[in-house]
């Protein structure tokens, strides 16, 4: 994140800091949808398990319901600080395991990093949100795509790109063709794909400190999301939500955190 406090908790569900490999925000196969370890109580989207009741399903998930640094934010470019500290990404081609955990389609990959100020975390999976959780001055975008990533020490690092839905060409075309339909389902990605090809060329971004935006809503998340949107299409918009109706986090006070964008 850069230098300043940042105020604005951001972004999606990592469920357990030291488990960013396998499901959502994570690092371990068995971890949920933003980066953590397997959850001791369910939790969902809606109803008597719903984002609402997070906090009082489990002890562990406490921070859902106390943190002061909670993720998804609004993005208001008002509200921001412009500064000159950037989020530098290293993505290259590379094969992956698509997971269907329950919450999320969630992609584990072993290549790819981040460096942010001065330190590397390494990518561990990506998954996807619907609608985004992140919204820009109010407005949500069709979907959001969260590339999680691990430094040395099991910190948390988030990389978001909102994705618009529009007609004409989509990065996501061959991926989707590979989205196991039924909770449990995996397939595996032989052929390389490049992961640069889901980043808009313009790197503009905002950065804070925040939060998994799943349980157990751990803080401590270092998130940048890019300002600029990626192109997906309607059909595949609609193919995702018969998956997923809703898996998006409504979003969390900013409280005395500091938002910061980079005008690239």
């Amino acid at each position: 994140m850069s230098s300043h406090p940042i105020r604005t908790a951001v972004v999606s569900a990592v469920v357990a800091l030291t488990a960013v490999t396998a499901t959502g925000c994570t690092a371990t196969a068995s971890a949920a949808p933003d980066g953590a370890s397997q959850e001791t109580a369910h939790w969902s989207y809606e109803g008597a398990t719903g984002p609402e009741h997070w906090a009082s399903l489990s002890e562990d998930y406490a921070a859902c319901g106390t943190g002061r640094a909670q993720s998804p934010v609004d993005l208001d470019e008002d509200a921001a600080v412009e500064t000159g500290t950037s989020v530098a990404v290293h993505y290259r081609p590379v094969t992956a395991e698509v997971v269907n955990n329950g919450h999320t389609v969630q992609a584990n990959v072993s290549a790819g990093s981040t460096v942010v100020d001065g330190t590397t975390y390494r990518l561990r999976q990506f998954h996807f949100h619907l609608p985004s959780e992140h919204t820009e001055d109010g407005e949500h975008a069709a979907m959001e795509m969260h590339f999680v990533h691990e430094d040395d020490q099991g910190h948390v690092a988030v990389l978001a790109v909102l994705m618009k839905a529009a007609k004409g060409h989509s990065a996501f075309t061959d991926l989707w063709k590979h989205l196991p339909a039924e909770e449990g389902g995996q397939s595996h990605l032989t052929r390389p794909i490049d992961l640069t090809r889901f980043l808009p060329r313009d790197r503009d971004q905002y950065r804070y400190e925040g939060s998994l935006t799943t349980p157990p809503c751990t803080e401590g998340v270092k998130w940048t999301v890019l300002d600029h949107e990626v192109r997906v299409t309607p059909g595949q918009v609609a193919a995702y939500r018969e998956l997923f109706p809703r898996s998006n986090r409504p979003l969390q006070p900013r409280n005395d955190r500091e938002l910061d964008h980079v005008d690239r």
